[in-house]
């Protein structure tokens, strides 16, 4: 008779008893079994749409209808008072809540809201190249991580807390081995309409990013160098270069290097 639990059985209590599962599907860290190290095109989505199927009763509309690509479609999936979701997917999740030194307040704010949000959904499986690589308030909702070692094979850890009695306001973590398995490829249609999917979801996210980039190039790309002749003149107790009216408008209280050569 087995008595240790295994995934199904925690996915399965999630929903019967009332409680939120966060899992992680990663794939560029090695745990128990020898892993390619690939953050990505290792199959992280496919395995998380596997699992989604099968807890939302081997529905792919219902799979697609609980996919989320950013906070804002998280958000809309937890919205008090609606139908309760066995399992809902959130996608590449460090696209849109990336680790990074200042986690923005709204992604904490959701984090928080995550925690607390059993009666909207039962289990979140969110994927990401590794653990590190996610906001740190959605990192610390994360119970399980499945880990693709290859295409098409998994493990499960578990991660467990324990009182550091050293430090109390510090508590230890550790991954406890759980299980290991394989999965299929998707369906040809479902990772056709996955993979569309994918570009209306880049999409949303693209144009501000973009923008972003262009702004940082804007400041940081050096002047396009010109070379004139110029006089020296005397003004007042100094000696300044007169440049073209058009070149010192654009320039005008900006810091330039300017190369001197003899006449």
């Amino acid at each position: 008779m087995r008595t240790e639990k295994e995934l199904a059985d925690y996915l399965h209590d999630a929903i019967k008893k009332d409680y939120l599962l966060t899992i992680l599907v990663t794939s560029q860290t090695q745990a128990k079994r020898k892993s390619q190290n690939l953050p990505f095109g290792l199959g992280k989505t496919t395995l998380a749409f596997w699992l989604s199927y099968y807890m939302n009763g081997e529905e792919w509309e219902t799979v697609f209808n609980y996919l989320a690509g950013n906070p804002y479609d998280v958000v809309n999936l937890l919205e008090p008072g609606s139908a309760r979701k066995n399992c809902c997917v959130y996608d590449a999740v460090q696209m849109t809540c990336p680790a990074e030194q200042g986690v923005p307040r709204v992604v904490r704010r959701m984090a928080s809201y995550v925690s607390d949000t059993r009666p909207e959904i039962a289990c979140l499986v969110m994927t990401a190249s590794n653990i590190n690589a996610i906001a740190a308030p959605l990192r610390k909702l994360v119970v399980f991580e499945a880990i693709v070692s290859e295409r098409g094979e998994y493990e499960i850890q578990k991660i467990s807390y324990h009182k550091n009695y050293k430090q109390p306001l510090l508590d230890l973590s550790k991954l406890d081995y759980l299980e290991e398995g394989k999965f299929p490829k998707l369906p040809k249609e479902i990772y056709d309409r996955y993979d569309a999917w994918r570009v209306q979801s880049k999409m949303k996210i693209y144009p501000q990013l973009k923008a972003s980039v262009m702004e940082y190039v804007k400041m940081t790309d050096p002047f396009e160098a010109q070379i004139f002749m110029a006089p020296i003149i005397r003004a007042s107790n100094r000696y300044v270069v007169e440049v073209p009216q058009a070149l010192g408008a654009k320039l005008h209280k900006q810091q330039v290097s300017i190369e001197l050569k003899a006449p």
